[in-house]
Order: C-alpha cells, then sequence, then structure tokens
C-alpha cells in the first residue's frame, strides 16, 4: 500500500474496506475481473479528492514550500532525539485543499482577528493570514516549542507571516489567558488533541470569545468514521480505537448546545462550522 493510500484510508473508512477487501482477493484467486473493479473504485474515490484539489485555486508558493518542506523535515529524528514530547507526522498538516476552503472561509467572513487551536507547521494559520486585511491578525496555540520554531521558520517565509502571533504551552491555559484578556475572535479553527476540543469549546464560548457574527471551525469532527461508525466496523488498529468516542461527544455536545447551529462539512475528515444562532438564523 503506497503511502498517499494510507493517507487517504485514515479518513474513509469506505477505502479502508477496500484495501482489506483487494488484499484478501489477491490471496483466495478471485477472478481478475472483480480484483479490476476493486481496484477501479479505490482509483474513483482517490480520483474524486485529487480533483477536488487538483480544481480548487492553486496554493501560494509560500503554502506549496511549507507543506513540502513540512513533508521532508526529519520529525521521528526530532522524537528520538528528545526535541519533542509527542511523534508528530505531517499527515497532521491542514493540506492544500482544506487549507484553500479555511482562507475561502475567512475571506467570506471579513474576519480580522483569528484564533486557532493547534498550530503544527503553520498550514492552516498562513492559509487564514493570507486571507485577512493587512492589520488583521492570526493567534494560534502550539504546545511544542521546537515544532513552533519550525513553524516559525516556514511562515515567516510569506509576506503574510507578520500576522502570526504564537503561543507556546497548553492550549487550555492559552486560552484561558486570552479569555481573561478578553480578546474575541471573527474565526476560531480548533485543530488539536481530540480529548480536548470539549474543553476548549467551553472556554471559549463561556467566556464569549466569538464575536456575534463569528464562526467556529471543527477540524476532524468526522475522525477517521469513529463518529458514525461501531468499533467493529472501523477497520482500524485497537491502538488508535482508544479515543473513538471523543469527537462523538464533543459533536453532541455542539449539537445539545442551545447556543449555536452548526453543520457538518465532508471535506477531508469532516470540518465542522459553528455560528452562534442569531448569526446563523435570518429574519423575517
Amino acid at each position: 500500500m503506497t503511502s498517499s493510500v494510507t493517507n487517504y484510508s485514515l479518513s474513509h473508512p469506505v477505502l479502508r474496506y477496500l484495501l482489506n477487501l483487494q488484499e484478501s482477493a489477491k490471496v483466495k484467486g478471485v477472478p481478475e475481473d472483480i480484483q479490476t473493479q476493486i481496484q477501479t473504485c479505490i482509483d474513483c474515490i482517490i480520483a474524486r479528492d485529487d480533483y477536488c484539489e487538483d480544481i480548487s485555486s492553486p496554493a501560494s508558493e509560500a503554502m506549496g514550500i511549507l507543506i513540502e518542506e513540512t513533508k521532508n523535515h526529519p520529525w521521528q529524528q526530532a522524537y528520538n532525539g528528545g526535541k519533542i514530547q509527542y511523534q508528530v507526522s505531517p499527515m497532521m498538516l491542514s493540506g492544500a485543499l482544506e487549507g484553500s476552503f479555511l482562507k475561502m472561509l475567512t475571506g467570506m467572513s471579513n474576519a480580522k482577528r483569528v484564533l486557532e487551536v493547534g498550530l503544527f507547521t503553520g498550514c492552516g494559520a498562513l492559509a487564514m493570514a493570507e486571507a485577512l486585511p493587512a492589520d488583521g491578525k492570526v493567534i494560534t496555540c502550539e504546545i511544542e516549542e521546537y515544532v513552533a520554531d519550525v513553524a516559525r521558520k516556514l511562515i515567516d517565509q510569506s509576506q503574510h507571516g507578520k500576522k502570526i502571533d504564537i503561543m507556546i504551552g497548553p492550549a487550555t491555559e492559552s486560552l484561558q489567558q486570552l479569555a481573561k484578556e478578553r480578546h474575541q475572535f471573527d474565526i476560531i479553527f480548533i485543530d488539536a488533541n481530540k480529548e480536548g476540543y470539549t474543553d476548549y469549546y467551553k472556554i471559549i464560548m463561556d467566556h464569549d470569545m466569538l464575536t456575534s457574527e463569528g464562526t467556529i471551525l471543527i477540524d476532524n469532527a468526522l475522525h477517521g468514521g469513529r463518529t458514525y461508525l461501531s468499533t467493529e466496523k472501523l477497520l482500524i488498529p485497537k491502538c488508535q480505537n482508544t479515543d473513538c468516542h471523543m469527537m462523538s461527544d464533543f459533536n453532541n455536545y455542539v449539537y445539545n448546545d442551545n447556543r449555536v447551529s452548526q453543520v457538518m462539512v465532508p471535506i477531508r475528515d469532516g470540518v465542522m462550522v459553528i455560528r452562534r444562532k442569531e448569526a446563523f438564523e435570518g429574519q423575517a
């Protein structure tokens, strides 16, 4: 299985089943025409995602460099050397397509103040910064100082890098500090450790950190199928099932929050778009 197909399968349960079926078909000597149809199904899933990215406006040169350098960075070496506490991977990137989606939403919102929870190497932060006016600001939270240093170097290659401020440390502490200072944001993008999502959301909403017309964007809201499939149907290693219900619990919490309305967008691993009810509903 190629690395690109493996990456796709992380957020595509059907693709995982097809890949599993493909292996079984080869072992059991299933007729070649059926194996060809299985491969065609796999190709269709990948081609659809590739087409969505290819037909969208291309990423900026700086974004392309950021994505490429992130893929080539020696992350395993950094982890083995104790430079970072947690294992990270280029698969954690928002990527070109989702980056363009974030940029589009930020521009449509006429946003000036953006909060990001979970920086990694800055793909999402830079995408949103590119849509902001010259006096706009992205404040982004990153727990790993080493990762933040890598991100700083990458985003500073862009003329929009000056719009991005990085807060280093646990996101909960950073959010509490921003809440205490009464910061408000037009766009809030949460893409960090899934077990922290509910706490981050509560701090943001309970401390009025979202502007009246603001939007919260939740990444990985489908969580590779964990939110809508039983554990038995996921076809992923048991070691990856320890957080099976985290995103389901979070999604349900938002669904039952009478302050907001939300819509699930099935782009990549799912993005939930959340707005205050009064900003979501028009007037008759």
